[in-house]
């Protein structure tokens, strides 16, 4: 365990070319900007949004375990973002389930905020997505592996 007042999370998804396989990335530092975890994940074809979703749940689900106090999230997907934020509806049927199992994963942090930026300021989190895609899995810890049991189509829980 941490010992964190607030944790920094990065994540993003990735798509492939031929939509065979999505990639996420998820990154976790410290108020100080230092790495503290890291993890990706390859998974089955999804939407583009679907894989920004995967990336985020990803994130809360390596914050967890660390129990910050405030977690603050950082995406390069403005839908992402405004409807976590509840700026915007979801709408897509595809991708209520993956916004259900974000928000029940975020009840479990005092509180959570989410905030879009840019791409170039979420390079290592893409990175990692964009590893996932293409094969290559990496984490520094365990608590990773409890992602795996989130099938693209199995969230519904």
């Amino acid at each position: 365990m941490v010992d964190a007042n607030k944790l920094v999370a990065y994540a993003d998804g990735a798509i492939g070319d031929g939509r065979s396989h999505t990639g996420v990335g998820a990154v976790l530092m410290d108020g100080r900007g230092r790495i503290l975890v890291w993890g990706n994940r390859r998974l089955g074809p999804m939407t583009n949004n679907e894989a920004e979703y995967a990336g985020l749940v990803l994130a809360l689900e390596l914050a967890i375990p660390l129990r910050p106090r405030r977690l603050q999230v950082y995406l390069d997907s403005a839908v992402v973002v405004g409807q976590m934020n509840g700026d915007c509806q979801v709408r897509s049927q595809k991708l209520k389930p993956w916004h259900r199992r974000a928000c029940h994963l975020a009840q479990r942090v005092a509180q959570v905020t989410y905030q879009h930026v840019p791409r170039q300021r979420n390079r290592l989190a893409d990175a990692l997505a964009n590893e996932a895609l293409c094969g290559q899995i990496l984490s520094n810890h365990p608590s990773v592996e409890l992602f795996l049991k989130l099938a693209p189509r199995a969230v519904d829980a």
